[in-house]
């Protein structure tokens, strides 16, 4: 049984002291749906592949220009890692309580790692590892929802957003004396498309609700070259996220 856990063990730890370059981001879903409507969310997030290894805290401010033009800003900050985007968009209402929303936008961020210890039961020898680097994402995103429904004002809404995820990151090795080994080291810039669908549910006041949001992401190449031993760059696959929500 012991010897079992020994590779499990070693699996875990590698997961979490891998190079996640991207996790779903925690990005409110408005349902603007009148001119001078204001929105504003704030919230925790935690992101994950198999275990949490990012934690954010997020902010969405999102605003009706007029009877269909809307525009939102985002941003979120985890320590080690930071994304936000801008976007303009438009709304429909549908009927009295549903609505449908399009935005097209531009996000960037970054991520980065200070020298970290590599597990000692891996298959690479002890030593440790770090990267960094940026991405931007161009995107469009569609949003179908309800909003205020029964008297406790709940909202259900689900979006997805369509995005080219492109990248610019660096991975080092060093060795057990702390040099660099240039043969172990990665450059990663290849173009992915990113899918990335989310839920969000809303209750409680018609000024100020309480938010719960799952995001999830797809990325094109990096799944794909995370199932090879050869690449360490990774993406977290889900993100939950709680917080309170502001209507103006």
């Amino acid at each position: 049984m012991k010897k079992r856990l020994v590779p499990i063990m070693a699996a875990v730890l590698l997961l979490t002291t891998g190079c996640s370059i991207y996790h779903p981001q925690a990005v409110d879903i408005p349902l603007i749906n009148h001119a001078g409507d204001t929105r504003v969310d704030a919230s925790l997030a935690v992101s994950a592949w198999a275990l949490p290894d990012v934690m954010t805290i997020n902010a969405t401010a999102s605003y009706g220009f007029t009877d269909w033009l809307a525009g939102q800003v985002h941003l979120n900050y985890g320590g080690d890692n930071f994304y936000t985007q801008l976007a303009p968009g438009a709304y429909l209402p549908l009927g009295e309580h549903g609505l449908l929303e399009g935005y097209v936008g531009f996000g960037m961020g970054g991520a980065w790692r200070q020298p970290s210890q590599m597990p000692s039961d891996s298959s690479s020898s002890a030593g440790t590892y770090d990267y960094s680097g940026h991405f931007t994402v161009p995107f469009g995103q569609v949003n179908i929802g309800w909003h205020d429904l029964t008297g406790a004002h709940i909202d259900l809404a689900f979006g997805m957003k369509v995005g080219a995820y492109v990248p610019d990151f660096k991975y080092r090795r060093y060795d057990s004396n702390g040099e660099l080994m240039p043969d172990e080291c990665s450059v990663y810039t290849s173009s992915n498309l990113l899918l990335e669908p989310q839920v969000v549910f809303r209750i409680g006041g018609e000024h100020v609700k309480f938010c719960l949001r799952g995001s999830f992401a797809w990325l094109s190449d990096i799944e794909s070259s995370s199932s090879s031993s050869s690449s360490p760059f990774t993406a977290d696959f889900f993100t939950i996220s709680a917080g309170m929500n502001f209507s103006f």
